[in-house]
């Protein structure tokens, strides 16, 4: 039997780039195929152009041995190739039912019995008024609304009555059958009272109302499929192992609920190819495995699944075959049965791959960092951290774990005097720098990687050089006076680009033409090389490839052995437990217990992150409220 989709010599060139040279794989009925490689090695271009984002230059893609020509996503989903994405394309204040329907049949206007029966029936209404207003003088008016105001309220009545009875009854030619007959039976009304002149200026009021009315009569076509759209839901729900309530509020969802719809989504398109792109990004352990589960659920239904990720464990763990890219080319293709994830890290990279960083007992020093009482709201005008309590000591690592969007981004946030605290205090080094400026905090001796490495971390239309001196441009020797020395920064920036590894040809590239790994690598460079005191690092490996990540990890560990205190912030747990000395988990804006890293399991955080048992205190055994040198810990 021919594969369900076969892609052949696929090549795709942006200027000066080679994104995919001459792939091929091929993806079997009920097959779980996975595809590894470092950033820039061309995955996400390649499922790009099978979900009709790009177009390739070369290469031909069959879909159940048929050649196919995918010009756009519409295209793809036609022929059954559904994508979810790593950022979910979801409306919070919308219901399950509204985001699946979205985009879909229930929403598409079209003339049926339904809108021309809503159209008719509006219609009528508006030949009465327009009438009244219309004749000569108020008493004719008068006289007119008294001789068929009355008919006309029956007439109007009785067809919303029964307009409303044949939407409860589902049978809508009786809606349409009641509007066209309201509006004929006013019209003869009004041409025995008035003339034909009237009734020509009646259809042209009409037609103008129709026009304005055509997007309302949208949005009520949907309103008024919904209920078959749940039905269809709850049915698929029930199908795959995918159990939500079509009728919930996405706001009020688990991130691994939510990703449940947005598979239930590419299910109710009818795809029979799914394209999953970093799916377990934002996932506790436990949802993590449910996500396996229904992946293999949706498999044994004969369902193919293509499944994008940077985590080598995953991958063993899930995948009947691994398709690996580098420098956008397949440089091997094997099952879990017959590899490992140090071969797949040599096979993605090139080269042999630590997978763990070597890490030696901390050795902790004085309080760097202290956070008492922390509160701090959202852009929203939400509390998110709700009375955060923490320290951080010099030569050891405290990471945050946490599902993202628990208050871990506005804690870093406020840390580093990007937000606002409303009660609380931070103090660095006994310093108190609650709501001090970026500027205030740095010059305490405070490094900050943050989470979102191109909003927040670079100007991406500025040199690498130039990002490389944002927090020092106006010290000397890179200043005298108001005179930046440009000679002395860029032989600095040569410098800074050679010893942490940045790939680029030149220090005047902007930094936006980098890859995500090498972005991350220049805030490491311009945060590491300068003195000091507190490392803040959020996600400092997302979205990074496994050499980049041992690249960055390396570095925190050098930094702790150093003496800095490092905060470390991130959603992967394996992270966590590798870097950490003392973990705290964050939960709904708290820290709802912390640990020593050696004496706490995946099993015990995971169930914390995810909020079970943080009434019963301990959670689990190891972990429990502590106090240390006479500081609360969580």
């Amino acid at each position: 039997m021919a594969p369900i989709l076969e892609v052949r010599n696929i090549t795709k060139r942006f200027p000066g780039v080679l994104a995919n040279d001459r792939v091929s794989f091929s993806l079997e009925q009920g097959e779980i195929l996975a595809f590894l490689g470092e950033n820039g090695a061309g995955k996400s271009t390649l499922m790009n152009i099978l979900y009709g984002l790009y177009r390739q230059d070369e290469g031909e893609i069959e879909v159940r041995g048929q050649p196919v020509v995918i010009d756009e996503p519409n295209d793809a989903i036609a022929l059954g190739i559904g994508m979810v994405h790593q950022h979910f394309q979801l409306v919070p204040v919308f219901t399950v039912a509204e985001n699946i329907v979205m985009g879909t049949e229930p929403s598409r206007f079209s003339f049926s019995w339904r809108t021309m029966g809503i159209g008719a029936g509006l219609s009528a209404l508006l030949f009465f008024v327009g009438g009244l207003f219309s004749l000569e003088n108020i008493g004719q008016a008068l006289l007119a609304a008294v001789a068929g105001g009355a008919a006309v309220a029956v007439i109007y009545g009785l067809g919303l009555l029964l307009a409303y009875l044949a939407r409860r009854l589902s049978f809508w030619p009786y809606f349409g059958i009641v509007g066209v007959a309201s509006a004929a039976l006013l019209v003869a009304l009004d041409l025995g009272l008035g003339g034909v002149n009237r009734v020509a200026l009646y259809i042209f009021l009409a037609l103008l109302f129709a026009g304005v009315t055509y997007p309302i009569l949208r949005v009520i076509g949907t309103a008024l499929d919904r209920r078959v759209a749940s039905r269809r839901i709850q049915a698929l729900s029930a199908q795959y192992g995918l159990a939500v309530d079509p009728e919930a509020l996405i706001a009020d969802m688990p991130v691994g609920i939510q990703q449940r719809v947005e598979i239930i989504k590419t299910l109710y398109r009818e795809a029979e190819i799914l394209i999953l792109d970093e799916p377990t990004a934002v996932l506790t352990p436990q949802e993590t495995e449910e996500l396996f589960e229904i992946m293999h659920g949706l498999t044994g239904q004969g369902k193919s699944i293509i499944f994008i990720t940077h985590k080598l464990k995953e991958v063993m763990a899930v995948a009947d075959r691994i398709v690996v890219l580098r420098d956008g080319r397949v440089t091997g293709q094997t099952s879990p049965s017959e590899t490992s994830e140090e071969e797949l890290a040599e096979m993605m990279v090139g080269r042999e791959v630590a997978l763990v960083v070597d890490k030696g007992p901390a050795s902790p020093g004085e309080v760097v960092l202290e956070v008492t009482g922390l509160r701090a709201l959202d852009q929203r005008m939400h509390e998110t951290v709700r009375g955060v309590d923490l320290f951080v000591r010099a030569g050891e690592v405290l990471g945050v774990a946490g599902v993202q969007g628990n208050g871990q981004t506005e804690l870093v946030e406020v840390l580093s005097g990007l937000r606002s605290a409303s009660a609380g205090h931070v103090r660095i080094l006994g310093t108190d720098v609650t709501n001090a400026s970026p500027r205030q905090v740095t010059e305490l001796g405070v490094a900050h990687i943050p989470e979102d490495r191109q909003e927040d971390g670079l100007v991406m239309a500025f040199p690498i050089a130039d990002n490389l001196m944002l927090n020092t441009y106006y010290e000397p020797p890179f200043s005298r006076g108001p005179e930046i020395q440009f000679g002395t920064l860029y032989s600095y920036a040569e410098r800074l680009v050679k010893e942490f590894d940045v790939r680029t040809p030149s220090v005047y590239l902007p930094v936006q033409n980098l890859s995500g790994g090498n972005q991350q690598k220049v805030i490491v460079a311009r945060e590491f090389s300068r003195p000091i005191k507190l490392l803040i690092a959020a996600q400092p490996t997302r979205g990074l490839d496994v050499g980049s990540i041992e690249y960055i990890h390396r570095r925190l560990i050098e930094k702790r052995d150093e003496g800095t205190a490092v905060l470390l912030v991130s959603v992967e747990l394996d992270e966590i437990m590798a870097l950490s000395d003392r973990i705290a988990v964050m939960y709904e804006g708290r820290i709802v217990g912390t640990a020593d890293a050696d004496k706490v399991t995946r099993e015990e955080l995971g169930l914390l992150m995810a909020g079970s048992g943080i009434e019963a205190k301990p959670a689990a055994p190891a972990l429990e409220m502590v106090e240390k040198e006479g500081r609360s810990v969580g």
